[in-house]
């Protein structure tokens, strides 16, 4: 792998930073991945070196730290991206329903184990690395290319299905929901005859409501549910 992967360790604990950064670089070493890996002892410190410059890829980020803790912090670094891998370590298994608001990738629990931070890692590169899927949706006048990364659920209305998007925008397409289920394909799922998500947008399910990441709540038919936990848990 020719692209250095740039990660970044926040832990006011510098015992604990020093010991991931070894682990961290061996794991590089033995997989033979080009690393730039930079320290920060505080959520404010790793704030102002993001604002500069969002290059990093994956964050090991301590969960109870002086100063605003890492919930805080991923949860203000998710308002404006979605793809930094966000790996939590912690002491307290307490925090761990924090991480559906901000998708972790995982939780590492301290003292951290070399070969869960190594599986974690490689999982965190493997994502960096997928190819992101195009869908081509018929328009009046040609195709329209979405990611299917961007897009956050469909749902019909009247004899339209809208497509609502990470950025806010809507895309309106004339076919029925079912046509939109096959188009959308893997990572999606049908949850209520009106509506199709993604499952990459999902916070939690409950027996009758889908919760996005933004809050919003989706209807969960009663059949449709063990479908959409299921789902739901491979995801996670």
């Amino acid at each position: 792998m020719n692209t250095n992967i740039n990660i970044a360790v926040c832990d006011d604990e510098q015992q604990q930073t020093e010991y991931v950064k070894m682990l961290v670089s061996k794991w590089a070493d033995e997989s033979n991945i080009k690393i730039n890996i930079e320290m920060f002892d505080s959520a404010e410190n790793f704030k102002s070196a993001w604002g500069e410059n969002k290059a990093f890829d994956i964050l090991l980020l301590d969960i109870q730290m002086g100063g605003q803790n890492g919930v805080g912090l991923a949860k203000e670094l998710r308002q404006s991206d979605t793809k930094l891998a966000i790996i939590f370590i912690t002491g307290f298994v307490d925090y761990m329903s924090d991480g559906y608001d901000v998708s972790a990738l995982h939780y590492l629990m301290k003292p951290v184990k070399e070969d869960k931070l190594f599986e974690v890692l490689d999982k965190a590169v493997s994502g960096l690395y997928k190819t992101a899927r195009t869908i081509i949706f018929p328009k009046t006048g040609g195709g329209l290319k979405i990611k299917a990364d961007d897009i956050m659920y469909a749902e019909v209305l009247s004899h339209t299905v809208m497509l609502y998007l990470t950025n806010g925008r809507d895309e309106e397409f004339q076919m029925r929901i079912s046509d939109m289920e096959e188009l959308l394909g893997d990572g999606f799922f049908k949850c209520h005859r009106s509506y199709v998500v993604s499952v990459k947008y999902v916070r939690r399910v409950t027996k009758t409501a889908i919760i996005l990441e933004n809050g919003q709540e989706i209807p969960l038919s009663r059949n449709l549910y063990d479908n959409a936990n299921q789902m739901f848990i491979k995801n996670n």
